[in-house]
């Protein structure tokens, strides 16, 4: 059967509309700063707002000081999210063009930017104060200057890339070898000087600042050889199933072995010197960090897909192949729409399923706190930055988990109720605040460690009016 263009044309309309539906929803969630990445992002920026000296050297400096004049203006959720939304319009905009550079046809196109955009994660993501947005139509515009011989303004891009999220050095080293190898040896050299002159004076600040994190980030200057070992372990089994989860929001160990029979297959079929150069140096880049790969990988979902696309669309079993890409478009339509209901009740878009925190219990914590604590007041809470920014208070997080511990739980997290009652006292803090245990190990471990500091008569609760059991205050006994 054959479906004319008319239908076609109507299908794709369709599709889009009802993601933009989700994007809107999820965009207009009111929860905001509840991933400690984007409260860390929005403390950055207010800072730079307000003319302080910006000490966060381990996030880069560029997503922070775009969204800087938004927090100067309004703290108002929807009007600082409006921010990683616009890029990632951009981003769907800039991919679609470099695909059909690439060689992809319109539907092509169309269809990997719609299975981009579907992902729960790529939602998340976009609709919320996080960077990779800005990094991936960086990075997508900077390829696309490289495919169209222009060396300057795609090592500025490129630079730019890298000034968002480190990562960006994959995108460096994969356009300067492109280069050379083709030949290109005075356009390398351009890409190479500006690309280096706009990073280094940044890097080499954040290399001046000891205890930004930087050592502890990378499996080269830091772990023994046997954690070196777990790190990569755990990187590579993500990064194979990351594709499978993105689009599903699943994690399956099945699509560990798929992914890496499809990708070997479609390398062995057809290769391309770019994008693949860059996608095989940026996940490379990934195995290497101490930190999950997931969310990282989403900037270069569309390459992946191409990469896959360019040998599907080769084959005669066209019913076969329209089957398999109606199922693949349905299912993250679907994903996304099985988080909708718990994130318009609690006002939080959450990608790894339904939203644990409730966003109007937050904000009446964050209003009886302005209303009843006194303005000098120090809390302790996991998530430090938020509270400090919505309460006005000073907001210590306890502990300083190290990122080994933090993201694959190879031994138990150190947050022991001794380490806050030292840094209650240290800091003289006033208050703890708990909210919901995510699953997360610093979480639950924070939880544990408060919970002893009640029974030992350390801290008391605070009664809340309207709170509920998961969201307590507890005030710090003198």
């Amino acid at each position: 059967m054959t479906v004319n263009r008319g239908a076609q044309r109507a299908i794709i309309s369709i599709y889009f509309a009802l993601l933009a539906v989700v994007y809107l929803i999820a965009w207009l969630r009111p929860g905001i700063g509840l991933a400690h990445n984007d409260a860390a992002y929005l403390a950055a920026a207010k800072a730079m707002a307000e003319g302080h000296v910006w000490a966060q050297t381990r996030l880069p400096p560029l997503f922070p000081a775009l969204l800087a004049p938004f927090a100067l203006v309004s703290l108002q959720p929807q009007w600082l999210k409006a921010l990683p939304l616009v890029c990632a319009v951009g981003w769907f905009a800039l991919t679609r063009a470099l695909l059909l550079k690439m060689g992809a046809s319109r539907n092509a196109a169309l269809l990997l930017v719609g299975l981009t955009a579907a992902s729960p994660t790529v939602v998340f993501l976009s609709t919320n104060l996080m960077a990779e947005p800005l990094f991936a139509l960086l990075a997508a515009a900077a390829l696309l200057m490289l495919l169209s011989e222009r060396a300057l303004l795609a090592g500025f891009l490129a630079a730019l890339a890298t000034l968002t999220d480190t990562a960006g050095i994959a995108l460096i080293l994969a356009c300067m070898l492109t280069l050379v190898v083709r030949g290109r040896l005075r356009n390398a050299a351009i890409f190479t000087g500006i690309a280096m002159v706009m990073v280094a004076p940044w890097f080499g600040f954040a290399l001046a600042h000891p205890g930004n994190g930087w050592e502890a980030s990378n499996i080269f200057t830091a772990l023994p050889a046997s954690d070196k070992m777990v790190v990569l372990g755990r990187n590579a089994v993500s990064l194979l199933s990351s594709p499978f989860t993105m689009l599903t929001g699943l994690t399956n160990v099945i699509a560990v072995v798929a992914t890496v029979i499809v990708f070997l297959w479609s390398l062995i079929v057809r290769r391309r010197l770019l994008p693949d150069l860059f996608v095989f140096l940026y996940a490379l880049l990934l195995l290497c960090r101490i930190a999950p790969p997931e969310r990282l990988v989403a900037a270069i979902l569309p390459l992946v897909l191409w990469m896959v696309w360019r040998v599907l669309r080769t084959t005669r079993r066209r019913e076969a192949l329209a089957a398999i890409l109606v199922i693949g478009c349905l299912v993250p339509l679907w994903a996304d729409a099985m988080r909708l209901p718990a994130a318009i009740a609690n006002g939080y878009f959450e990608v790894n399923g339904p939203a644990a925190d409730d966003w109007k219990q937050m904000r009446n914590l964050f209003a009886f706190m302005r209303a009843d604590t006194p303005p000098d007041s120090v809390l302790v809470a996991n998530d430090d930055d938020i509270f400090q920014l919505y309460t006005g208070r000073r907001a210590i997080r306890g502990f300083s988990p190290d990122p080994f511990d933090l993201f694959y739980a190879a031994r138990p997290l150190i947050v022991t109720p001794d380490l806050l009652s030292g840094a209650i006292t240290q800091e003289q803090a006033d208050y703890v605040v708990l909210i919901p245990d995510r699953g997360l190990p610093e979480s639950a471990a924070f939880h544990r460690s408060v919970e002893a500091l009640e029974r030992g008569g350390v801290v008391e609760p605070v009664s809340v009016p309207g709170e509920s059991r998961d969201y307590q205050l507890f005030k710090v006994v003198r």
